[in-house]
């Protein structure tokens, strides 16, 4: 629905030249002609926040849960925040055994928080995280790119925004039927690391079929699609953003299996801070990619140059995903422990971590 209504949207001026826009709009849409669908979309985020603010619980422990400073988030120094809650104990710590302080202390050292430096040392982390900056990147170039092509009249359909809109509706139709069903069964019926290859293999690669839209509107008139090239393109673009979604969910799953639990939040952050300057980086690339290929080529070879460079690039992360070091699945002790079983606002010890606690005191190990 959201490329649609954001495709009618988009530069209304030159979409309904006829249609009275007022003193106040007029201008202001003329001079930022796709102002309104990213207002619509600032209003979604904006609903989104909302209802997680207000209806989303919180899943930390209470204990766990510190207040939110803006300066002291940007500022301050997470190890030595880390360290002095590490440092410091309560009365009922201080009254413990010798015997329960050992027990505490060598907790404590079982579970030191992350870093970015003890992230990165592990090989398969940096594999999987590596992998997934890089999906982060092509994925957003192909959609930099994808508009682009519909839009440019010399290499590519050179149609107008409300069309690519109902091109993108058509495609998330296709997308909406089968996502769900092909996750499902390939994890089942292949594992984790077999459904990420080929959702790798099926995604990025496919791209080098976009051009042939080219061949199927041939015969269309100057500025429309016809439907041999909408249904190609549907089932095409649909291809690629479904098994992109499969390579995304089992390349996060499979991540979080490289670290301990109490790691997962620090290398999740960690993820996501890559995978955004990958985000980032990539509608620059696109863009600069299609323009120059664009103007320097003869015409429609820069179409086919950029989406055969991003193919070429993601056979390549295929291969590197076809190499990623296989984590072990979780143990029934790792089920139990994500299970998130709390005694009096404390956890259990690796001996322990199969749900049994007593007197809400950790036991030896």
């Amino acid at each position: 629905i959201n490329p649609a209504v954001s495709g009618y949207l988009s530069d209304p001026l030159k979409q309904y030249p006829d249609f009275d826009f007022g003193l106040l709009w007029e201008p202001l849409l003329r001079r930022f002609p796709f102002v309104l669908p990213n207002l619509l979309a600032c209003f979604w985020c904006f609903l989104g926040y909302m209802l997680v603010r207000y209806n989303v619980p919180e899943t930390l422990p209470e204990a766990k849960r510190q207040d939110f400073v803006i300066s002291q988030a940007i500022f301050s120094s997470p190890s030595t925040t880390t360290l002095a809650s590490l440092n410091s104990k309560t009365d009922d710590e201080e009254q413990q055994s010798p015997s329960e302080s050992t027990n505490e202390q060598a907790q404590q050292e079982g579970e030191q928080p992350a870093t970015i430096r003890s992230l990165w040392s592990r090989p398969s982390t940096r594999q999987h995280l590596l992998a997934y900056w890089v999906y982060s990147f092509l994925v957003i170039t192909i959609d930099e790119v994808f508009p682009l092509y519909c839009i440019s009249k010399d290499s590519g359909l050179g149609i107008q925004e409300h069309r690519i809109g109902n091109l993108l509706s058509t495609t998330g139709l296709c997308y909406v039927f089968i996502q769900y069903f092909l996750l499902t069964n390939l994890v089942e019926s292949f594992g984790f690391y077999k459904s990420l290859r080929i959702g790798a293999l099926l995604s990025i690669p496919v791209a080098c079929l976009v051009p042939l839209s080219l061949w199927t509107n041939s015969d269309a008139m100057v500025g429309q699609l016809t439907w041999s090239t909408v249904i190609y393109l549907s089932v095409v673009y649909a291809t690629i953003r479904v098994f992109s979604s499969v390579a995304f969910s089992t390349l996060t799953m499979t991540t979080n299996r490289t670290v301990p639990n109490h790691h997962r939040a620090t290398m999740n952050g960690l993820s996501m801070m890559g995978g955004s300057i990958a985000k980032a980086c990539g509608p620059a690339f696109g863009g600069l990619f299609f323009s120059w290929s664009v103007g320097t080529l003869t015409p429609p070879l820069g179409a086919w140059l950029v989406y055969g460079v991003v193919s070429m690039l993601g056979l390549g992360l295929f291969v590197q995903v076809s190499l990623l070091d296989e984590a072990a699945p979780p143990t029934e002790e790792t089920k139990s422990q994500e299970s998130g079983s709390f005694s009096n606002g404390k956890r259990g010890t690796k001996s322990q971590e199969s749900g049994s606690f007593s007197n809400g005191k950790r036991g030896p190990r």
